[in-house]
């Protein structure tokens, strides 16, 4: 990535077509033509809504490729890290190092334990040292968020040029954009229009994944101090994020409603279900004509 400023505006981060638990990287490929297609600025791999933690090396590298491949001059392509350890963090970051992707997008280890707000800035550091390579905080896990004063030692020191803030408070992104000068991405589906409001520069949201357009939409509003249009956006946005992202079994669901508008992308990998429940997926279905309509179909 030439610049952190570069980290802006509507980035999806794109689910992973899995059939019979593999990945259809034909499918893959398509899904990401689509984005390219809809002046997304990027797409983000291997998050919390492309299953991350459910995918090899191998299929994070693959899936990498496809991306770089296919990628359009000033498209984006983040890579998620959803581990442990630092050890294991630093060992998949450098798998796709050679790639030259434009950042990692790196979640805190979140298996129960939280080690202190020292450890997350050692976490960090050293991920820097090993790789040299870009680093977005994915700042996702409840019982080991990584603070405000952390995330802005980490960027006085250049470690990383990035946040994604998610974890449902705004208030942590509001003191983020005050207190730090790095690009806040908001990760609060149901709170764009705020969050574009209060500053951020952009999204990796699930809801951007659902509703692309609609998040381009909602985001160049507020831009253009068009707070009317934007209010409009986030109302028809919000029941959709209550139905669909906001659930446990959140990559069943955002699969089974693009599956139902035209999309082809798979279904969850086991554990999780393939299907929505009989009355969640009539609920479902109602949000995909929603969905339809407000994306244009």
């Amino acid at each position: 990535m030439n610049s952190p400023q570069r980290l802006q505006g509507i980035i999806p981060p794109v689910v992973t077509p899995f059939y019979n638990d593999d990945v259809d990287y034909d499918a893959f490929r398509e899904e990401l033509h689509r984005y390219i297609n809809m002046n997304v600025n990027g797409v983000a791999i291997g998050g919390s809504t492309g299953e991350g933690y459910a995918l090899t090396d191998d299929e994070l590298r693959r899936l990498t490729e496809i991306a770089l491949e296919i990628k359009k001059n000033n498209f984006l392509v983040i890579v998620g890290i959803i581990t442990d350890s630092t050890y294991q963090a630093i060992r998949r970051a450098l798998m796709v190092k050679d790639l030259n992707v434009d950042a990692l997008m790196i979640t805190p280890p979140h298996y129960l334990f939280n080690a202190g707000d020292e450890s997350s800035y050692l976490f960090y550091k050293r991920l820097h040292e090993r790789t040299g390579m870009p680093i977005i905080i994915y700042n996702v896990i409840p019982w080991n968020t990584v603070s405000t004063s952390i995330i802005r030692k980490l960027a006085e020191e250049g470690i990383i040029v990035g946040v994604k803030q998610s974890g449902g408070d705004i208030h942590a992104l509001s003191e983020l954009l005050i207190n730090t000068k790095i690009p806040i991405l908001t990760a609060l589906d149901d709170m764009l229009f705020p969050s574009f409001t209060l500053g951020a520069s952009g999204s990796i949201a699930a809801v951007n994944t659902l509703l692309p357009r609609t998040s381009i939409r909602l985001f160049n509003a507020v831009k253009a101090g068009n707070y009317e249009e934007a209010r409009r956006l986030h109302e028809e946005i919000l029941p959709i994020v209550r139905i669909v992202i906001q659930q446990p079994d959140m990559p069943t669901r955002i699969k089974y409603v693009m599956n139902n508008i035209g999309w082809k992308v798979g279904y969850a990998r086991e554990p999780l279900p393939q299907f929505p429940s009989q009355d969640t997926a009539g609920k479902l279905m109602e949000v995909a004509y929603k969905v339809k309509e407000l994306e244009g179909y």
